[in-house]
């Protein structure tokens, strides 16, 4: 194994190749979730397209005392707008979200007025009870969007809030990136399909699972190839078709074993090393390298075989890649929380530690630490949404502020 690197060196070099796809596709509206836009999208009209009310009450000229009494001339729903230019002394009942008829600029509350009864049983008359400014109660047009503004961004999810963004600018189809291909080949002979009972010096097939599903949440498209023998042939006939993917991800075979046969592989198929071997706990012996064949690059991570290090290392390397791959760009600015919980004992390598965060009674994000755990163990994933990062040589006590890494997709922060 080649000189191991720290952790940040190591986000740094993936992600100096992390250069968006040249691929796109335009895709209908129904099935846009989930995507990432390869287009920007403006409003072509003002928004509101008109004056609106923000209140049920009645239109009328703003910049009237209390006590004014107007002439009721009509109304204006949502779905059918007042006809004709207010008048002086006039006003029109008015729901929320109709057009303000020409002629008025306000809205005053259906509470700050004698009602929609009228003025003493008379439906004709209305008498305003507080002062109303000029603007008063109406989504003016063009206040919250002005025509050509940009609304959403090349490299922006759509989730559903941007679904209704979209119908809201009649947008029916979208160009979006498209997935990148991520094929994934687990190694070892002893490895074994999870539908199969294993022996007792056999473990059934749980990385590519996760992983695969790991690139789903990242919006990339897995390829699970299968499970490659501790066998220079067959081996190399199976990475050879995953290096036809965008990403390559092999499981397991990257350490100094004599059986670890996949860095000599990759390495006589072409794929130049990037590095071999990270400073972290879980996850020392993470491979990355490249294969260029012309205009063509397949980025190549040989992940560990432990499931908690596949685990890690995916979220913490090759995450920050796909996303860049999708155009999103490799990753926002770190968030930190407060440990909790039993602090773990100093480590010559950075620690990446399954937590549970939570928002405490302090209103600050907290990040409930459990035991440091074996890489081979894939339960302790499950009782975390997040990597705490705990660096190198590092003593802290609880409440220590720590940097923390979102599982690819989390469930959300909840109270304490």
């Amino acid at each position: 194994m080649s000189r191991t690197i720290e952790p940040d060196e190591a986000r740094r070099l993936v992600c100096e190749r992390a250069m968006p796809l040249r691929r796109r596709e335009r895709v209908p509206l129904a099935d846009a979730l989930g995507r990432t836009l390869a287009e920007d999208l403006a409003c072509g009209t003002p928004w509101p397209v008109t004056d609106r009310s923000a209140m049920d009450g009645f239109a009328l000229r703003g910049g009237i005392a209390a006590g004014a009494v107007l002439r009721v001339a009509g109304e204006s729903l949502a779905g059918r707008p007042f006809e004709r230019p207010l008048g002086a002394g006039e006003a029109v009942r008015i729901m929320t979200g109709a057009v303000v008829p020409s002629g008025a600029d306000a809205v005053a509350r259906v509470e700050d007025t004698s009602g929609f009864c009228g003025l003493d049983g008379d439906p004709s008359r209305v008498r305003i009870a507080v002062p109303i400014e000029r603007g008063a109660n109406v989504r003016a047009r063009g206040s919250e969007l002005v025509a050509g503004q940009r609304v959403l961004s090349a490299g922006d999810v759509v989730r559903a809030a941007e679904i209704g963004v979209l119908a809201v600018l009649g947008v029916t189809e979208v160009q979006v990136a498209a997935r990148p291909r991520v094929a994934i080949v687990s190694t070892g002979d002893e490895v074994v399909d999870a539908s199969r009972e294993p022996a007792p010096h056999q473990v059934r097939d749980s990385n590519s699972w996760a992983l695969a599903a790991q690139c789903i949440e990242l919006g990339a498209s897995p390829l699970r190839l299968g499970i490659a023998p501790d066998e220079a042939g067959a081996l190399c006939a199976m990475l050879a078709q995953g290096l036809d993917a965008d990403v390559l991800l092999t499981i397991g075979g990257v350490s100094a074993g004599t059986h670890d046969l996949v860095h000599a592989t990759l390495a006589a198929l072409g794929v130049q090393t990037v590095f071999h071997g990270v400073k972290l706990k879980p996850g020392k012996p993470l491979f990355f390298g490249v294969r260029e064949t012309g205009a063509r690059r397949c980025a190549v991570f040989g992940l560990p075989g432990n499931p908690a290090s596949a685990f890690t290392t995916f979220d913490l390397f090759v995450a920050p890649l796909l996303r860049g791959l999708l155009g999103q760009g490799t990753g926002g600015s770190p968030v930190t929380a407060r440990l909790r919980g039993k602090p773990p004992r100093a480590n010559p390598r950075t620690l990446a530690i399954p937590a549970r965060l939570r928002t405490g009674s302090d209103g600050a994000l907290h990040a409930v630490l459990d035991e440091v755990r074996a890489s081979g163990d894939p339960f302790a994933l499950v009782s975390g949404d997040a990597h705490a990062i705990v660096p190198a040589d590092t003593v802290l006590a609880d409440g220590a502020v720590v940097t923390v890494v979102p599982y690819a997709a989390t469930r959300g922060v909840s109270g304490a």
